[in-house]
């Protein structure tokens, strides 16, 4: 019993890692800007929802495909040319028909508190469990 509470907070934490991130979609033009890097290694872009949003060396970035693949790329580290998108970090060379939408997530203070709140509930929810569903009767002697 307590192995399957156990799992199942395990697989929440891991299922709700992807909740840390807002997500932004972006152009493929938009993402071009990226690839310079500013003079302070600091993009201003803007989002398909017209949202102005900053990417910076710690941003994670990366394109969807058009078959809905996901793929990083490290900012400031990448070639877009008219035709092709090339990640030598990630070794990833993409036609630009391939490419559906170039994406930034950015970390939301909001959901990792959320989620460390849950995280630390679900822990105290089931010691709280282990507690009171223990035997009265048995114990060290």
């Amino acid at each position: 019993m307590l192995r399957q509470g156990l799992a199942t907070v395990a697989a929440l934490a891991l299922a709700t890692q992807a909740g840390c991130y807002n997500t932004y979609n972006i152009t493929l033009e938009e993402l071009g800007k990226v690839q310079e890097g500013g003079s302070a290694n600091a993009v201003s872009v803007t989002t398909a929802e017209s949202e102005q949003i900053v990417v910076t060396e710690n941003s994670k970035i990366g394109v969807t495909d058009k078959t809905g693949e996901y793929h990083a790329i490290s900012p400031f580290n990448f070639t877009m040319t008219q035709n092709q998108l090339v990640a030598p970090d990630e070794n990833e060379i993409l036609t630009r028909d391939q490419i559906e939408t170039g994406n930034v997530k950015q970390i939301s203070g909001t959901k990792t508190a959320l989620l460390v709140a849950a995280g630390l509930a679900a822990a105290a929810g089931l010691g709280v469990f282990v507690i009171l569903s223990a035997p009265k009767d048995k114990g060290f002697e």
